[in-house]
């Protein structure tokens, strides 16, 4: 080999290693920018297109994630909760009563992003149907503690601590647990964990792993998934003190005894079926139901399929009570 040669291998190498760390710089700023909202960041608008000098100020910095913070409140009485997370930690949530017979109180967790009020229009169903309900803010969001999101991961104690809690101050003993995306990981990392006495679990549009949800939102920016999904993978479970590679709810869905109803949008631009169709199958309980709504993306399936999201879920609910859940 020639030093010509030679000198042209080292300084392609060099060049491979100095990209190495600059692709690996943009992606810590980036897992740290989208797992920390900031109090003092102004409201993200939906139509919102950053000019060319703020790109390559959000590629280097990061982007700025307001804490999200209630953008609605409740249309009937309700009471503000503050429920203990830990030492002088505190989840935020409101409690509204059914003015129906009562069959059970359900526990809404949202997703990513969001609040506790963006579950409100499956909470005014549940109420109809004769359920107590209470919406909770994760860690990072609204009224509660922090400004940290795990988009599933250390959520899931918040999981367990609005359970203990709606047994031991609310002595509630029939429990239904509903999630959205990230509240739908949660929520099954603790059912999978602890075994929570929990009557039925309704899931919408959980992601299958964790690595998938990333690669599948890197797909939208047109960014290759590998390296990419693997290093925000790493990353993001670094900055946030977990392994990312093992938050994976098709793991967790194998320890999922309880009766669930788990929903996904055909049109899901976040959550391909394929995915939740696996979830199904590996859910452990043989009370399982799996429901497709083929025109929705990843939101509400109350906005397109109203009667049908409600018929699915109160059919499930009423077969819940002709159950004998807790000595199955």
């Amino acid at each position: 080999m020639t030093k010509k040669q030679k000198k042209y291998i080292k300084i392609t190498i060099s060049i491979i290693i100095i990209l190495f760390i600059v692709l690996n710089a943009g992606i810590i700023v980036q897992s740290y920018s989208l797992t920390h909202f900031d109090e003092n960041a102004k409201p993200i608008d939906p139509e919102y297109e950053p000019t060319f000098k703020e790109t390559i100020g959000i590629a280097l910095f990061g982007l700025d994630m307001p804490k999200p913070k209630a953008r609605q409140y409740p249309n009937r009485h309700y009471e503000t909760l503050y429920i203990s997370a830990g030492e002088n930690r505190k989840l935020e949530a409101w409690s509204i009563h059914t003015d129906s017979i009562k069959y059970g109180t359900v526990l809404c967790f949202h997703g990513y992003m969001d609040e506790k009020s963006s579950m409100l229009d499956r909470a005014y169903a549940f109420l109809d149907m004769g359920y107590d309900v209470l919406l909770i803010d994760f860690m990072g969001a609204g009224g509660s503690y922090g400004n940290q999101t795990t988009i599933g991961f250390l959520e899931a104690e918040n999981v367990k601590a609005v359970h203990d809690y709606t047994v031991s101050a609310l002595k509630e003993d029939k429990i239904i647990m509903a999630g959205f995306s990230m509240g739908a990981a949660a929520i099954m990392k603790a059912q999978a964990d602890y075994d929570l006495l929990t009557q039925g679990l309704i899931l919408e549009a959980p992601y299958s792993s964790f690595k998938n949800a990333v690669g599948n939102r890197i797909d939208d920016l047109s960014i290759p998934k590998w390296p990419a999904a693997d290093l925000f993978t790493f990353w993001t479970g670094v900055i946030n003190g977990f392994n990312a590679f093992k938050a994976n709810p098709q793991d967790y869905a194998k320890k999922i005894y309880v009766p669930t109803l788990l929903m996904c949008g055909g049109k899901d631009q976040n959550i391909p079926t394929e995915e939740t169709f696996h979830i199904f199958d590996q859910l452990a309980g043989s009370k399982k139901k799996l429901e497709i709504f083929p025109e929705s993306t990843h939101q509400s399936y109350l906005i397109k399929y109203p009667k049908e999201w409600y018929a699915v879920t109160y059919k499930f609910l009423n077969e819940l009570e002709q159950l004998d859940i807790y000595n199955e």
